[in-house]
């Protein structure tokens, strides 16, 4: 009997970490939708907002680097839930800005007691030391990635593939 194959992306390293990041953001999902029915993209645009406050759509898109449409999209259905709300810019009359209603920071409280819950019981998997070596190997892993894009990037600009 043949031994089983591993398939190829398997040993790779961004294979495991984007493995792990997929079930760590499928069960905050499904928390965030059974207990307040908000989305992951939708709390994460909430925070953002309540962190920016007042704030462009643009800052938005700069701040989540999510495309703008998408953007344009979950900040539509918040102000429809009541969550938040858009204002006239007075600066320019082109823009507006938005910001998080009396519904919005309630929801952002809870959503964020059990984000911080989610945390507390992850982090019991680890001790302080593998915590501290997880979140440093991540920093330099995410550093070497974004020359990965830079790198792209420029070779797009300059033409070739």
């Amino acid at each position: 009997m043949a031994a089983p194959r591993t398939p190829a992306f398997r040993p790779l390293l961004s294979y495991e970490v984007n493995s792990t990041s997929d079930v760590l953001r499928r069960s905050a999902s499904m928390r965030f939708r059974r207990e307040h029915d908000v989305s992951l993209m939708e709390w994460r645009t909430l925070a953002l907002i309540e962190y920016l406050q007042p704030v462009a759509l643009r800052d938005l898109v700069a701040y989540s680097s999510t495309d703008k449409a998408q953007i344009s999209r979950i900040v539509t259905g918040l102000v429809e839930r009541g969550f938040a709300e858009r204002r006239a810019d007075a600066a320019d009359a082109r823009s507006a800005r938005i910001k998080l209603t009396a519904a919005g920071r309630r929801i952002v409280k809870g959503l964020g007691e059990a984000a911080r819950d989610r945390d507390r019981v992850l982090r019991s998997a680890l001790t302080q030391a593998e915590i501290d070596q997880l979140v440093s190997s991540l920093a330099k892993l995410k550093a070497k990635a974004q020359e990965l894009v830079a790198s792209e990037e420029a070779l797009q600009a300059g033409g070739q593939a």
